[in-house]
């Protein structure tokens, strides 16, 4: 067997615990309160420069270049912002080396970001969006977890995928019952998301999800 429910327990546990900081920031966010968490974003520098990558992409379309965390914070919005610091916690994740995606991670972050609450807001609403924006955040998470796991053993990957039409997700899945997704919600656990949005968030791995928000994540994730 390739993977083994054992890879995947060891590679949880191995995810980086939430700094201080970043804690801090989500808990301000959590209760609305912007401006103390953009300033407890500033004292952890990696983060800062995190969030100005992200939001000076070009996905973000923003007219001038902002580095002030406190302005950055104000322009998005409570739900992008906490977005922005789960997505801090996953860019953690990034394998040292990249074996199987060649992609822009940053960019890859923001486009996902950017277009989960286009479509959420359009095909449900602007409540609906607030409510599980954080998803939006965290779902690339599951390409770092697939590069991390599967990445190793390209080689015998790429002969089974040769031989079966499978998409990464699918194999994992298939050889340890844990698919990108599920594994995508374990992690959002551990750094605290609220049980309702992890379990949406779970639910994407189905191939027709019943959750409404969970098929929108996952046309969008493979789409992207």
């Amino acid at each position: 067997m390739l993977i083994s429910k054992d890879d995947i327990k060891k590679y949880l546990k191995d995810i980086p615990p939430v700094p201080e900081s970043v804690k801090n920031c989500l808990n301000f966010l959590k209760e609305g309160e912007l401006k103390k968490a953009a300033l407890e974003a500033q004292k952890d520098l990696v983060l800062k420069k995190q969030i100005e990558s992200v939001v000076n992409s070009a996905y973000f379309s923003l007219p001038n270049k902002v580095e002030d965390t406190v302005q950055l914070f104000s322009l998005l919005g409570l739900e992008m912002s906490k977005s922005l610091v789960y997505s801090y916690l996953v860019s953690l994740l990034q394998p040292k080396k990249w074996k199987i995606f060649n992609i822009p991670f940053f960019d890859f972050q923001a486009s996902f970001m950017n277009e989960f609450e286009k479509y959420t807001t359009f095909e449900f609403s602007e409540d609906v969006y607030k409510k599980y924006a954080e998803i939006g955040a965290i779902v690339p998470a599951s390409v770092c977890v697939c590069d991390s796991l599967l990445g190793d053993k390209k080689e015998e990957v790429d002969i089974i995928l040769n031989s079966a039409p499978l998409e990464y997700g699918t194999l994992l899945k298939r050889m340890t019952g844990v698919g990108l997704f599920e594994i995508a919600s374990i992690i959002a656990k551990l750094w605290g998301l609220e049980e309702e949005k992890a379990e949406v968030l779970k639910a994407a791995e189905c191939d027709r999800c019943e959750n409404e928000v969970s098929a929108l994540t996952h046309f969008l994730f493979f789409y992207l």
